[in-house]
């Protein structure tokens, strides 16, 4: 599965979550794939499917 649709499969399940724990998920499902998360999550913004929120370090999904 790819990276960018490995996160969004995580976020539309759970609507927002934190930074760190997309991360850790990443980390669980392929160790050598994390350095992909924020250009996965760069990808998923433009799409204009997620927003970071940077007060409380959270990624919310967007899309309908």
């Amino acid at each position: 599965m790819a990276i960018s649709a490995f996160l969004l499969k995580k976020l539309q399940k759970n609507q927002f979550e934190k930074f760190t724990d997309l991360r850790l998920a990443l980390v669980e499902h392929h160790k050598d794939s994390v350095s992909l998360l924020e250009p996965s999550l760069e990808f998923l913004f433009i799409l204009g499917l997620v927003e970071y929120h940077p007060k409380n370090d959270l990624v919310e999904y967007t899309g309908s």
